[in-house]
């Protein structure tokens, strides 16, 4: 008789013992009440990290950032594990629709630990390098900003390179051998960078430049794209000191 994975452990088992998973996901014991509880705790890790993402400039944008980034991880993940579905059916992977949810959520999982690991990082950094708003000057806002936006972009980055990571593994784990692996999980990564960028762009901002009112979305959202900001702004303005905006 097979064994079904207990709900409330996958998250951890995913953390601490990741080969019990591989062998349960590889079995298609996984129910959808286990990938359930995987997006549960991707949401909670989002929220954390989330209010600690805008908690320097406002409370009220604190609390819009930590509804925000759990929505941009839990919708792009379910979008992308379609899509990567149906790109693992034309590879024949033999991978189940199942199987494949539960696959793109694992990689997820481990990316909130990485954020709740590194979050006394974050918050370091917010305490200690942001200066308060009205006694800075202008400059010293705008740096420190950047620098902030900065970390931010780091810590995330860490975490998708750890749960992209865990997905090549968990491909390499359960597909069958003629499956071609490596060509597969560059579609799902361009998946995933394409559709999380612009969906975390689109529900901007989440940490909040100074200069700006708290709002819940930015209106230049739907008139540019996360390509343009970070390559056309964000690094000529490491490069030159002047604000992005």
């Amino acid at each position: 008789m097979m064994k079904i994975l207990p709900t409330r452990s996958v998250p951890a088992m995913l953390l601490l013992d990741r080969e019990t998973f591989w062998k349960t996901l590889r079995r298609g014991d996984i129910s959808w009440a286990g990938v359930a509880s995987m997006a549960g705790f991707v949401v909670a890790s989002c929220a954390v990290y989330g209010a600690v993402m805008a908690g320097w400039r406002s409370p009220t944008l604190a609390l819009y950032a930590a509804v925000k980034l759990p929505f941009v991880f839990v919708a792009s993940t379910a979008l992308v594990a379609v899509f990567n579905w149906m790109i693992a059916a034309a590879m024949r992977s033999g991978l189940a629709f199942r199987q494949t949810v539960a696959l793109t959520f694992a990689s997820m999982v481990v990316a909130g630990w990485i954020m709740l690991a590194l979050t006394p990082v974050a918050l370091f950094f917010v305490f200690t390098g942001m200066p308060k708003i009205g006694v800075a000057t202008a400059g010293e806002l705008d740096f420190a900003y950047r620098l902030i936006l900065f970390i931010h972009v780091a810590v995330l980055a860490v975490a998708g390179v750890a749960g992209n990571g865990v997905l090549y593994n968990g491909l390499r784990t359960t597909a069958p051998v003629e499956c071609p692996v490596k060509a597969l999980f560059a579609a799902w990564l361009a998946m995933f960078a394409i559709v999380g960028c612009q969906m975390s762009w689109m529900l901007s901002p989440f940490v909040g430049h100074p200069d700006f009112e708290v709002t819940f979305f930015n209106s230049l959202a739907l008139k540019t794209n996360f390509i343009e900001v970070v390559f056309g702004r964000l690094v000529p303005s490491f490069i030159t000191g002047k604000s992005i905006w």
